[in-house]
């Protein structure tokens, strides 16, 4: 049985987290709820500067449809089963023209391979704060 401070064992689980995190993002940007829903928690917890915390499915999915947004991710800093996604944020009109874009850092939590814990934030240092991920500079 791998030990939890086994090199192998962390590396492995930084690429399960990559994998998901990867496949979570194709289809929030893709729209496909339903595929999107598997790779997430059930009770996953949504912080949003507008709303704040919000908890469930439901949350997610008001959240994504309020904003209307996408994100291209130019970089990921992954620890276990948390990490930071470094994106460029587009919000979309309903029309689907873009309405806005800005760099953001998304700290995203897994538990058992799937996102439990999503939060943005406009900032880096607010980012590895918050997560405990250090991002180089």
């Amino acid at each position: 049985m791998a030990n939890h401070t086994d090199g192998r064992f962390i590396f492995m689980k930084n690429q399960l987290t990559l994998i998901v995190a990867a496949k979570w993002q194709q289809y929030l940007n893709e729209r496909k709820y339903e595929e999107l829903l598997k790779l997430t928690k059930a009770n996953i917890e949504v912080v949003d500067d507008n709303q704040g915390s919000n908890f469930g499915h439901k949350a997610l999915l008001d959240c994504i449809n309020r904003t209307g947004l996408t994100l291209l991710t130019v970089n990921s800093y992954v620890n276990e089963e948390k990490l930071i996604l470094k994106h460029r944020r587009i919000w979309k009109s309903e029309d689907g023209e873009n309405i806005k874009e800005a760099l953001v850092y998304s700290y995203i939590k897994m538990n058992n391979g799937k996102v439990a814990y999503i939060q943005c934030f406009n900032d880096s240092e607010e980012a590895e704060k918050a997560s405990g991920i250090s991002i180089p500079n």
